[in-house]
């Protein structure tokens, strides 16, 4: 994944304490996303939790 900012799939943010983390939002075939949350443990994302989304929009 692209580490940036636009990127339209997720985000990657550094909290003031701890590692980076990153938020995805992978399509699923039945028209809903599954979000996976996943901490940078210094040499690769380490996934800590999955949800399936039904429905986003923008705020």
């Amino acid at each position: 994944m692209s580490e940036t900012v636009t990127d339209p799939t997720g985000f990657v943010y550094e909290p003031v304490r701890g590692p980076k983390r990153k938020i995805e939002f992978e399509p699923r075939s039945d028209g809903g996303f599954e979000r996976i949350e996943a901490v940078w443990n210094g040499c690769q994302w380490r996934v800590t939790g999955r949800d399936v989304v039904t429905t986003m929009r923008r705020i």
